[in-house]
C-alpha cells in the first residue's frame, strides 16, 4: 500500500498547503451556503454535489447533514442567497421604474448563477429573501394604487418573465457551439422589452380587481 501525500498547491515558488479539514460541528451554516454559491456560479445548480461541497469546505462530506437535512434544503437555501444579492432601488423611483429596475437588478445576479432561475420556479416560496422582495414590490405596488389581487398576479407573470428569460439565455449559452442554437445578440433590449410590455399592460389596470387572489403556500 502506497501512502497519500498531503496535497499542496505551488504559487510563484512557494507551496501552499492545503486548507486545514473543518472537523464536524465546525463550520457555520453561512460558510456552507457560501461554498455552495461559489460553486453554483463555477459549475452551476445542476452539478452541485454534497461531494463538490465538501471538497470546497475542506471538509469531510457528512459534516455538512450537520447544517442541511438534504440536498433538497440546500438548493432552496442557495436560491434564497441568490435572492438576497438582488438590490431593491431607491425609494424616490416612481412606481413603474421601480419595478423594472429591480427586475433588470434580478437579472443580472440570475446570470451569474447557472440552473437557480429554473429551480426558483418551482421552489423557494416562504424563504427570507424571497419574503423580502415580495414585501417590498407588494409595498410598491399598494402605493401606487392596486389591490392584493392584482399585486399578487403581477408578481407571478413578472416571475416567470425574469426566470423564463435567464434560464432560456443560459441555455442558449451553453449551447452556442452547437450548429442548430438560436444566438441573439440582444437580449438585454428584448427583456426590457418584455418588461415595459407588462408594465404599461399593469398601468391600463389601475384600480381594477381580476378576482380573490390564491393564498401563498405555507412552507
Amino acid at each position: 500500500m502506497t501512502t497519500r501525500a498531503r496535497a499542496t498547491v505551488t504559487v510563484t515558488g512557494h507551496a501552499t498547503r492545503s486548507p486545514r479539514r473543518r472537523g464536524y460541528g465546525e463550520l457555520t451554516r453561512d460558510e456552507v451556503v457560501g461554498a455552495a454559491l461559489r460553486l453554483t456560479r463555477r459549475t452551476g445548480l445542476a452539478n452541485l454535489s454534497m461531494r463538490q461541497l465538501a471538497a470546497e469546505l475542506g471538509s469531510p462530506s457528512m459534516n455538512a447533514y450537520y447544517y442541511v437535512r438534504n440536498k433538497d434544503e440546500l438548493l432552496d437555501l442557495v436560491g434564497d442567497a441568490v435572492l438576497g444579492e438582488v438590490d431593491l432601488p431607491p425609494t424616490d423611483l416612481a412606481w413603474d421604474r421601480w419595478i423594472a429596475e429591480l427586475f433588470q437588478n434580478g437579472r443580472t445576479v440570475l446570470l451569474g448563477y447557472p440552473g437557480v432561475a429554473e429551480h426558483l420556479l418551482r421552489r423557494v416560496e416562504g424563504f427570507p429573501n424571497e419574503a423580502r422582495l415580495y414585501q417590498a414590490i407588494s409595498d410598491v405596488l399598494k402605493d401606487a394604487g392596486f389591490d392584493t389581487s392584482v399585486s399578487d398576479r403581477t408578481q407571478r407573470v413578472m416571475a416567470y418573465l425574469l426566470f423564463g428569460a435567464v434560464t432560456s439565455e443560459l441555455a442558449t449559452t451553453a449551447a452556442a457551439g452547437e450548429p442548430a442554437t438560436m444566438v441573439f445578440g440582444d437580449d438585454d433590449d428584448v427583456f426590457r422589452f418584455g418588461l415595459d410590455l407588462m408594465i404599461d399592460g399593469l398601468k391600463s389596470r389601475s384600480g381594477r380587481r381580476v378576482g380573490r387572489p390564491t393564498p401563498r403556500a405555507s412552507s
